[in-house]
């Protein structure tokens, strides 16, 4: 009898050993879908930019998306370079409007000359 009570609490530990390491994979998976779906938003952003030659300043301008069934939110503004004929596009997007911090951020170039 005690031989099974040792048993079957070796294999207690290890299922729940087993357990927490599935848990923690599924949850880098979620991560891992999130920054890929933040990061099409952000390409998607940039891209609509610079195709519809939408004006950038220096202040965020802010807008929302849907993809994959979530409400993404974005802002972008443009940061001037030394060259006048070029300058940088920063693209944030979070799925939390109050996110402090951004889930990807992308930067672009963009000619001013366009």
């Amino acid at each position: 009898m005690l031989e099974v009570i040792i048993a079957l609490t070796i294999f207690c530990i290890a299922g729940l050993s087993i357990m927490k390491i599935i848990s923690e994979r599924l949850r880098w998976i979620n991560i891992l879908e999130q920054r890929m779906i933040s990061s099409w938003v952000a390409e998607n952003v940039l891209t609509e930019i610079k195709i519809l030659k939408i004006e950038q300043t220096n202040e965020w301008l802010m807008g929302q998306e849907s993809m994959a069934g979530q409400l993404w939110y974005w802002q972008s503004r443009s940061i001037k370079l030394q060259d006048d004929r070029m300058e940088i596009i920063a693209v944030e997007v979070r799925n939390n409007k109050e996110s402090e911090h951004p889930d990807f951020s992308l930067e672009g170039y963009k000619t001013t000359n366009d």
